[in-house]
């Protein structure tokens, strides 16, 4: 491949007649007259195409005077080679200007690239060539009369057009180059300006980050203007959908160009640069606001950065809580897509059930109750019954694992409060409490546990290694969180808990309730745990456990009043208490006879069929057996909403024939 060996200067090549396309897209396009688009529009063949933008490269690559294609000066023909179309071209100051080929080439992530400008060219200010010879002369004289300063040839020549003085940049960050010093300065070509008021005009863009970009373009001009001697400068960019002025030209009509160009603000680059500055100052404070324990030392904080900022708290409320989510991001397993085999294979142990229907392994249970509902007090003597190996029932509840270790982490009630009840029930003492517990948090010589230190958690769960981890309570351990936060931040914070916990042991959450008798804050709360309770204390001292949510049945009713020396919490009527192990013989017995028999019993058949327990254990203990797959079920034809119950041949196997 051969180059020229002097590719001649823009100027002198013939003028050719401009390309009807070309001129369509100036006139009928942009709104351009014909008069400015004769004066500045230019069409290029490929070759001359090709020159225009390469020709300074191709220079300084010894392109020039040699007979053959060096492999640097093939590169850059290679790469301009869609310019063999042609396009059209409109000049700028110095040998700087702006081709549109005809058609274009993509950059690496497959966007079109509408625009190309002369290699090795620093960028001009387009300041077109007008029927008038001494427009220019006669604008530069008058420094009352405003500039506007726009992105683009056509920009500035549809503005021309509606009698508007306007040059224009090739890109809104052309306008500050740096210098020598590798400092942003005012473009050279604009200085002539400076002592003009001045507006600036750039495009609209549909995405935030664009907007952004010319936002913070259109501050640095102004403030290089300002340093230059400009008495104003304001800004009137394109709102959209229209997204160039030329483009409100052509929707419009002039007199929209002109209201759009009349309504500029004044830009206050002091007051602009502040604003900018605030997001950071907004994330220090709130970092400051977190790194601090004390509850007054963080309302101070609050309220004076609020107050001096001129922010709302909700604004300073959201803000402390993306900074607590970057700081504790929730832990992620590994994960992978399971065959069904995978599944049978992957050894996974089954999840122990604790109590029936409050408490599980690997399940969360949230208790709330409003002030005095001994809700920590019920929660203590449900540990101590995991704890010892042998223990009464709590409110007709029946432990179903003993010999358990509780984590009881406080961040909220003090860990001499939870002693000082442990000696009121006369467990202090007893070995096997103060072997199965750790009380961990909020006391006269530990801080208190927050959500902000999921390590520690951590920590303490693989040190300890307990079966049941209690928090007391969740508006401690949320803390300033929990002030005007989001439903997904509270999923966010509860799941980064559990994600940690529920991987070994189940989770127990103590909250408050408000007056009208519901959980308190947010509803995102019970939507987290598997398994949600309401304490209601009445009049009479008697207090009522009402299920709001559960997911392994329909929960548990419960009314009971502490009685004794001992903080006994005794049921005022005394319950069915269900042998958990007993039910569970009892059903897989009646399964297996009507098996036998060539029956496949209904859950109804055998709820009827054991009358000496209750519909509700019955039901729970199904449930159970099936997720274990000692209960296997099929469809009943005669009605596919119920199913059909029998025995895993592997517990009972046939007998021989």
């Amino acid at each position: 491949m051969k180059w020229r060996e002097h590719p001649p200067a823009l100027d002198s090549w013939e003028v050719e007649e401009i390309d009807p396309q070309h001129r369509d897209e100036w006139i009928s396009g942009s709104g351009i007259s014909q008069e400015i688009t004769e004066l500045n529009l230019q069409s290029l063949t490929g070759q001359e195409a090709i020159e225009t933008i390469t020709s300074k490269r191709l220079e300084s690559a010894g392109g020039h005077g040699q007979q053959y294609v060096t492999s640097e000066v093939g590169k850059v023909l290679s790469r301009y080679e869609h310019l063999d179309a042609g396009g059209w071209w409109c000049s700028a100051t110095g040998d700087s200007g702006c081709l549109k080929p005809n058609t274009p080439r993509k950059n690496d992530k497959g966007e079109l690239i509408k625009y190309e400008n002369p290699l090795g060219v620093p960028c001009g200010v387009f300041q077109l060539q007008m029927p008038d010879e001494n427009y220019w002369a006669d604008r530069q004289r008058n420094c009352s009369e405003t500039i506007v300063i726009t992105e683009g040839a056509k920009k500035a020549a549809a503005l021309l057009t509606c009698g508007i003085p306007a040059v224009a940049v090739a890109g809104i960050w052309n306008g500050t180059p740096k210098d020598d010093r590798d400092q942003h300065c005012l473009h050279p070509y604009l200085k002539r300006w400076a002592q003009h008021r001045i507006v600036i005009c750039f495009d609209y863009s549909e995405k935030a980050r664009g907007r952004r970009d010319v936002s913070n373009a259109a501050l640095r001009l102004a403030h290089q203007l300002y340093a230059n001697g400009s008495p104003w400068v304001g800004t009137a960019h394109c709102k959209g959908p229209e997204k160039g002025i030329d483009d409100l030209l052509v929707a419009q009509g002039h007199e929209a160009v002109h209201s759009l160009i009349a309504s500029a603000q004044k830009v206050d680059v002091q007051r602009e640069l502040e604003d900018r500055k605030k997001p950071e100052l907004i994330r220090q404070a709130a970092n400051a606001y977190l790194d601090c324990d004390d509850e007054a030392e963080r309302a101070a904080i609050r309220s004076e950065f609020c107050t001096t900022q001129r922010i709302s708290n909700r604004d300073f409320s959201s803000v402390v809580n993306e900074r607590l989510a970057l700081r504790h991001p929730q832990r992620k397993l590994e994960s992978r897509p399971l065959t069904p085999d995978e599944l049978d294979a992957e050894p996974v142990d089954e999840a122990r059930t604790f109590f029936d229907q409050l408490l599980t392994e690997r399940w969360s249970t949230l208790i709330g109750g409003n002030r005095g509902s001994t809700k920590t007090i019920l929660t203590l003597q449900l540990m101590v019954a995991l704890m010892k190996q042998r223990s009464p029932d709590v409110i007709g509840l029946r432990p179903e694992a003993t010999g358990l270790r509780v984590l009881y982490v406080c961040s909220d009630a003090m860990a001499e409060r939870i002693k000082s009840y442990l000696i009121e029930m006369g467990y202090w003492n007893d070995l096997e409490v103060r072997n199965g517990i750790r009380i961990w948090g909020n006391s006269q010589t530990q801080r208190k546990w927050t959500i902000g230190d999921l390590d520690g958690l951590q920590q303490q769960m693989e040190a300890f290694n307990p079966n049941v981890v209690v928090i007391d309570s969740l508006k401690g351990a949320l803390g300033p969180a929990l002030e005007d936060i989001s439903r997904p931040i509270i999923r966010h914070h509860m799941d980064a808990v559990h994600d940690i916990v529920l991987r070994s042991a189940a989770l127990l959450w103590i909250h408050h309730a408000n007056k009208s008798g519901t959980i308190a804050d947010n509803e995102a709360l019970q939507e987290a745990p598997d398994i949600v309770y309401l304490l209601e204390k009445d009049q009479n001292e008697l207090v009522n456990l009402k299920p709001i949510k559960c997911r392994g049945g329909q929960g548990i009713r419960r009314q009971y009043k502490l009685q004794g020396d001992f903080l006994w919490p005794e049921p005022t009527e005394q319950t069915k208490t269900s042998d958990v192990s007993k039910v569970n013989r009892d059903v897989m017995e009646y399964v297996r006879k009507q098996n036998q028999h060539g029956i496949k019993p209904s859950i109804k058949t055998v709820i009827e069929g054991l009358p000496h327990h209750s519909p509700e254990a019955v039901k729970s203990c199904i449930k159970r057996l099936r997720g274990k797959q000692w209960l296997l079920s099929t469809r009943d034809p005669s009605d596919l909403r119920s199913c059909l119950l029998g025995v895993s041949q592997k517990f009972y196997p046939p007998p021989p024939p």
